[in-house]
């Protein structure tokens, strides 16, 4: 790609991009791609949004930035307060932006270590939860991230992840949760779990509402701060606002970020307040953290993420997605066509051989396949064998269309 880059940075497209509209990019040679990928989850606005658009030019001429550990400034303060308010729970909320998903993680650990004096956390096989070194230990995945690293901050362990996607059961996963708790570790020294409601890198896997009630039970009875991921799962990526809520649960914490604010890095952790207000003042911050750019984007991000919205967006493109798979399973498209995985339109199509094995080669030949053709997709799953989609929910109906007509070319082509 170029000497100045790192190689230890790894792409799924070799190619460079130029600019972007709603779900259409264009690389430098003027190739036009329908986008599936939306930056890894951040764009489910779109590219270039226009009302993220004028609210960064209008931001700009105003404030770019003040460090609000320095000085308080008005878009962290009017953002925290929509944002508080944008997120379903039955308790006030507390909060501090941060600059990734990642740092909203690993404030997160420090919140609960104060307010709870333990160490120990409980993460969840196939979880992803960044790639800065306290949150590779929470990741339930060795390679490449916790490769060549050494030594990773803990302690962490991890059970099983319950989802009709990938066959745990509530019961397995209880019964791991035991033998860790009999096994491995107090229970006493634990001071959280964490997960994610789908999780994203894991395969677009569902939690079993269930499992989830009975985790949520358990955490309360033990004293245990139970924190969800949402950092993927957000924002009307599943049609509604949050994952959370098709569990029937609240998390103690809530961790924020990627299309928190249309493609501005902003990133948060919120929750109870009796949990953030542990640690001394100082304890929390961060120089970029809450920039007003990033909070003017976000401020016009949520405007635009009513319920009616969400909720038309999801449907339309869920109604595309599972139709679409459906014909395809009935005409037996591809031998290689396995399961779709994941809730709403927060949808995985995984790719497996007739024997039932993850297809990872002929995956790797459809992303090629697919690019060439105009369509840019995005891997995931343990073995890579699960095309994950993260469409911007805007997508326009014949774009959607599209786009789902090259899938369907491609998958057909296969060997």
């Amino acid at each position: 790609m170029s000497e100045h880059i790192s190689e230890s940075i790894s792409f799924v497209h070799s190619m460079t991009l130029s600019h972007g509209r709603n779900a259409e990019v264009w690389d430098i040679n003027g190739k036009r791609y329908i986008d599936f990928v939306g930056g890894i989850g951040v764009l489910n606005l779109g590219h270039c949004n226009p009302q993220v658009v004028q609210a960064i030019q209008e931001q700009a001429t105003r404030l770019t930035h003040y460090c609000f550990n320095a000085t308080p400034h008005q878009p962290y303060l009017q953002f925290m307060e929509r944002l508080t308010q944008f997120i379903p729970v039955s308790y006030p909320l507390s909060g501090m932006l941060t600059n990734s998903g990642a740092e909203a993680a690993e404030n997160a650990l420090k919140i609960v270590r104060g307010a709870t004096g333990r160490t120990a956390v409980i993460a969840f096989d196939g979880g992803f939860h960044g790639r800065t070194l306290a949150t590779l230990n929470l990741n339930g995945k060795v390679a490449p991230y916790k490769q060549k690293v050494g030594v990773l901050p803990g302690p962490v362990f991890h059970i099983p992840y319950p989802s009709k996607d990938n066959g745990v059961t509530t019961e397995q996963a209880l019964k791991a949760m035991d033998r860790l708790f009999s096994v491995e570790i107090d229970v006493n020294d634990v001071a959280c779990f964490m997960f994610e409601p789908v999780q994203g890198e894991g395969g677009f896997l569902a939690m079993e509402p269930d499992f989830a009630q009975a985790l949520r039970a358990f955490c309360t009875e033990k004293g245990i701060v139970l924190i969800a991921d949402e950092i993927q799962s957000g924002f009307g990526r599943t049609g509604q606002r949050f994952a959370f809520s098709r569990l029937g649960i609240e998390p103690d914490l809530i961790l924020l970020g990627k299309s928190i604010a249309g493609g501005i890095p902003l990133g948060a952790v919120v929750g109870r307040k009796a949990l953030l207000d542990n640690l001394p003042k100082g304890g929390l911050g961060g120089t970029y953290s809450g920039n007003p750019i990033a909070c003017a984007a976000g401020l016009a991000s949520l405007a635009q993420m009513t319920d009616e919205h969400l909720s038309s967006w999801g449907e339309q493109q869920e109604s595309a997605i599972v139709s679409r798979y459906t014909a395809w399973q009935a005409s037996k498209l591809s031998p290689y066509l396995g399961r779709l995985t994941g809730v709403g339109c927060m949808r995985g199509i995984e790719l497996a051989t007739p024997d039932g094995a993850p297809a990872t080669k002929q995956l790797a030949e459809l992303l090629t396949s697919a690019r060439e053709a105009g369509l840019l997709l995005m891997p995931s799953g343990k073995s890579r064998h699960i095309i994950r989609l993260l469409i911007p929910l805007t997508i326009e109906p014949d774009v959607l269309n599209e786009g789902l007509d090259i899938f369907e070319r491609c998958l057909a082509a296969l060997a």
